[in-house]
């Protein structure tokens, strides 16, 4: 029998791979957390990639304002688009090369004055044996649960957290990556206290690889054993069906913009708009006859936090438009200053990404801890300050700490 060569069964696996990595992919799913829900759906097409993601909301003349951003990550040009498909504008953004990346500073030896106590992390994976047909693939229902204890002379004191995730997986993938891109450098790790190290001591099946999870529920359980934050993930669509090439280029009629500002913008509704529904502030409509009142918003982070600022503000001004009024830069019949003091995940909230790391597990966040203070000037005044932690993600956080404030000071508004 004459041997197949060694070259051409090599370039069999090579072709097989391209073919199972440049298939089309469509896949829409829904995350619902702490009653808020997020829509994302993500497309691949050979070298191209296109993600887009929209929030929920009970209020429809809101969301028809808000901006949807498109994604469109394009390997075989180097760059990544962002798209404002209500707006018709674009912003293109080339791929850094490995010659404009900065390199590292090397990290300073941490003057390490004590040792901390033991930092536990536990991580089981249990396979219920049930197996269910979704999308045409057969999924396993596991349930996974992560769990991290801190000993009581540990750097943050004594803590316990345990994730549980129970949910349908499935032998899929839909990752995208481009070869060509800058490499991402390793970064030094950051602690709460560099004078004090905690000894770390992983148990349980780390490495175990679950594949890509469909449906299920996300859980997070405080030092008590009560649930703190549930999280649900659905998946409405998943399709191998070829896709338009369109979808992954900048269509001819759209604008190009070089600022992020212009682009993700709220397109302000007309004052036909405004005067076209009755006078119920929870559609935002304002009575025929009666100018709505402008408010003028200010957001400021301080130093350090690490958040959107551009999103932060994008949701403060759908809130005053959810509520007849309409929101400007600069001044208006009212101003509106928020200033974001601090921003910290708890100890509990970096859980998720510690284990998304070593294991593969979705990471998510528990509790945030924000500090903000919102003040309304004009025909009324008020104060509102918010001290207080949040159930994260930290998008979510950001949006009920702001909701706790404006509820407060927007009732002020006539």
């Amino acid at each position: 029998m004459q041997k197949i060569p060694l070259v051409f069964l090599s370039f069999l696996a090579l072709l097989c791979l391209s073919l199972s990595t440049f298939a089309d992919v469509r896949i829409t799913q829904r995350v619902t957390t702490s009653g808020q829900k997020f829509e994302s759906t993500k497309m691949i097409k050979g070298s191209r990639e296109r993600t887009e993601q929209k929030m929920e909301t009970d209020n429809p003349q809101a969301a028809a304002y808000f901006p949807q951003i498109a994604t469109i990550t394009q390997c075989d040009l180097k760059r990544t688009v962002r798209l404002n498909d209500r707006k018709q504008l674009y912003m293109v953004e080339p791929f850094q090369t490995a010659a404009e990346t900065p390199a590292p500073r090397p990290a300073a030896a941490p003057t390490v004055t004590r040792r901390g106590g033991t930092m536990t992390m536990t991580y089981i994976v249990k396979d219920t044996g049930e197996r269910k047909t979704i999308f045409g693939m057969q999924a396993r229902h596991l349930i996974v649960t992560q769990e991290m204890e801190s000993s009581a002379d540990s750097c943050n004191g004594p803590s316990k957290t345990r994730m549980e995730y129970d949910g349908w997986y499935v032998d899929f993938t839909a990752e995208f990556n481009c070869p060509n891109a800058a490499p991402q450098l390793p970064t030094r790790p950051e602690r709460n206290k560099p004078d004090c190290i905690d000894r770390i001591v992983y148990k349980g099946g780390g490495a175990a690889r679950l594949g890509f999870l469909l449906d299920g529920t996300m859980k997070i359980y405080g030092p008590d054993g009560s649930v703190t934050m549930t999280q649900t993930t659905e998946t409405l669509d998943l399709s191998r069906s070829p896709l338009d090439a369109a979808l992954f280029d900048i269509p001819a009629t759209y604008r190009e913009t070089s600022s992020s500002q212009d682009l993700y913008a709220i397109s302000m509704p007309s004052m036909k708009d405004i005067m076209a529904g009755s006078d119920n502030r929870s559609t935002g409509a304002v009575p025929a006859g009666k100018t709505a009142r402008s408010v003028g918003v200010n957001v400021g982070l301080a130093s350090g936090i690490a958040a959107s600022q551009a999103e932060i503000d994008q949701y403060v001004r759908s809130r005053i438009m959810s509520r007849g009024l309409r929101a400007v830069s600069g001044t208006g019949d009212y101003t509106l200053n928020i200033q974001f003091n601090k921003i910290k995940e708890s100890t509990a909230g970096k859980i998720g990404g510690i284990f998304g790391k070593v294991t593969g597990v979705p990471g998510t966040a528990g509790k945030v801890d924000i500090d903000m203070t919102a003040t309304l000037s004009g025909a009324g005044s008020g104060e509102a300050k918010v001290r207080n932690k949040f159930d994260g993600p930290m998008t979510d956080a950001l949006h009920a700490a702001i909701d706790q404030a404006l509820d407060q000071l927007l009732d002020q508004v006539d």
